[in-house]
């Protein structure tokens, strides 16, 4: 189905990809990042730091990575209806929510970086799933929470974005409400992938405009100098 096909019908579809680009940060100091690298220039942090700071093996990504049992079935069922309706605009992402007691010590942003790339993939529908995987990590003993993108998607989506979100949306956190922080969660991340993609086709649009009087101009010296 075309996307125009799909905004007739009073639904607008996004392409995968269609987003803007935005700045990255390093998951060990935090610093922001212009472009994709293999280590931070500002703390030297690796993937494999991250893989050696967490002893105990990654569990499967899944919507829910919930071992202490925070969200009931019907809790998962309208959380499951709210990324539903996400998924209508965006079928590419895939949101997960993970709710754990972590160390006080451990950051929960380097925690969600080691998950995204710990935790096994076990079939080539996960391996198509986990690089558009957004992944919420709560840390509910020391109330914080942070958010991790996967690869395909962290590009296009800056961090300060996240993180704005979750400042939002702190009291639902602070009150262990996670149901509603997690709708909350879902309603924002529409926003902001709403935001992106329509920042990347102002930007195509504003470049197809340039182009065009360039292609004009050369048909008219063509005519004139016939």
């Amino acid at each position: 189905m075309s996307d125009q096909e799909t905004e007739s019908r009073g639904r607008k579809v996004y392409r995968a990809k269609s987003f803007a680009l935005s700045v990255m940060t390093c998951p060990g100091c935090h610093n922001a990042l212009k472009d994709p690298v293999d280590q931070c220039p500002r703390c030297g942090y690796t993937g494999h730091d991250s893989m050696t700071r967490f002893s105990f093996p990654a569990p499967p990504m899944s919507r829910f990575v919930d071992p202490d049992g925070h969200f009931s079935e019907d809790d998962r069922a309208r959380i499951g209806k709210g990324v539903g309706e996400l998924a209508k605009k965006f079928p590419q992402p895939r949101i997960c929510f993970c709710v754990l007691d972590l160390a006080e010590e451990t950051d929960p942003r380097e925690f969600g970086f080691w998950l995204m790339n710990a935790s096994p993939v076990d079939g080539p529908e996960e391996a198509e799933l986990r690089p558009w995987t957004i992944l919420l990590v709560i840390d509910d003993i020391n109330g914080r929470a942070s958010v991790t993108p996967g690869y395909a998607i962290e590009p296009f989506l800056d961090d300060e974005s996240w993180q704005a979100l979750i400042r939002k949306e702190r009291q639902h956190f602070f009150a262990r409400d996670y149901v509603k922080a997690a709708l909350k969660f879902i309603e924002g991340t529409m926003e902001i992938l709403i935001d992106g993609a329509n920042r990347a086709d102002r930007k195509m649009k504003k470049k197809s405009t340039k182009v065009q009087p360039e292609r004009g101009e050369r048909k008219s010296k063509r005519r004139r100098s016939a």
